[in-house]
């Protein structure tokens, strides 16, 4: 969490370096990369560019260009849905993974029991 902050800060002082055209660009590259593998390295770059790109539209705003602010504001909240979408499209994925993998360890614990009985079911041997 605090590692999170400090990224934020120094996003945050970062902002005024870029344009805000070129951060939503660069977030919708990572969105759409982010779709097709999902991974927290990839959440934590998303998560630092809408801080930074926040930070820029908040300097926009704070110097009079409050028009150009909107237009990236609303960019920006295109961009959140984007993502939200794609992260519950992963939690989902993750989902289904972990019920399919219950599934196959149900399926063989099944099978080992199974093997056990008819095991014991075999008539021993006896000893001449």
């Amino acid at each position: 969490m605090r590692r999170a902050f400090l990224l934020a800060l120094l996003v945050a002082g970062l902002a005024g370096c870029d344009h805000p055209q070129q951060t939503i660009d660069e977030l919708r590259t990572e969105i759409a990369a982010y779709k097709s593998a999902p991974s927290d390295a990839a959440q934590a770059k998303i998560d630092a560019d809408f801080a930074k790109l926040d930070a820029q539209i908040n300097e926009l705003d704070s110097s009079g260009k409050n028009s150009k602010a909107a237009a990236f504001r609303a960019s920006e909240e295109n961009l959140r849905s984007d993502y939200r979408a794609a992260r519950m499209v992963g939690a989902v994925k993750n989902a289904k993974d972990a019920i399919q993998g219950l599934g196959n360890a149900f399926k063989e614990a099944g099978q080992s029991i199974g093997d056990a009985f008819r095991d014991s079911a075999k008539p021993t041997p006896t000893p001449n």
